[in-house]
């Protein structure tokens, strides 16, 4: 699996408006996507903090972090700054499905309802289940997608430091 993955989303909290991909690439080796559940999860609220906690540990190996909740940029700023977040949290959803494409089976991403996403679709094809992670190598022109991993319940998602290791494996 290597699908280019390039993002340029709206971001919750300080610091730019939006983060993209391509403002990352030249500043990191890889960058690491924390694909939450959605916004009332609290696997994914633990898992956030986790990944906070371990942030320095990312950045020593020149990995970003960016988390993605699919609902729109307010609630993705509450998120960053109620769990004090130390990396961004991106706003990614599917805008509402057509008439049209309902028919033809699209709209959420799972059975419970739970939002889809847009941007990191691909990263969200690759895991079994959210929260997970996905790995994009930045060391050519558009970042691609090297390394998936959820879990098939939700409490196995990676840990930050099973993300950690995935990632410095799966970029060598």
């Amino acid at each position: 699996m290597e699908w280019i993955v390039r993002f340029e989303l709206p971001s919750g909290g300080p610091g730019p408006e939006t983060v993209s991909s391509d403002d990352l690439a030249p500043d990191f080796d890889g960058i690491v996507v924390l694909l939450l559940r959605d916004h009332y999860c609290q696997v994914s609220r633990d898992r956030a903090r986790s990944y906070s906690d371990a942030f320095e540990s990312f950045r020593e190996e020149d990995l970003a972090v960016v988390a993605a909740l699919p609902h729109e940029v307010e609630k993705a700023a509450y998120w960053r700054k109620r769990y004090d977040l130390d990396f961004p949290v991106v706003a990614d959803t599917v805008d509402a499905p057509t008439p049209d494409a309902e028919e033809a089976g699209a709209g959420t991403a799972m059975t419970d309802g739970t939002p889809r996403f847009d941007a990191f679709a691909d990263v969200e094809t690759g895991v079994d289940s959210l929260p997970g992670i996905g790995v994009l190598d930045t060391d050519s022109k558009f970042p691609r997608l090297v390394y998936t991993e959820g879990g098939e319940t939700l409490q196995e998602c990676p840990t930050p430091e099973e993300a950690l290791d995935a990632a410095l494996d799966a970029l060598q």
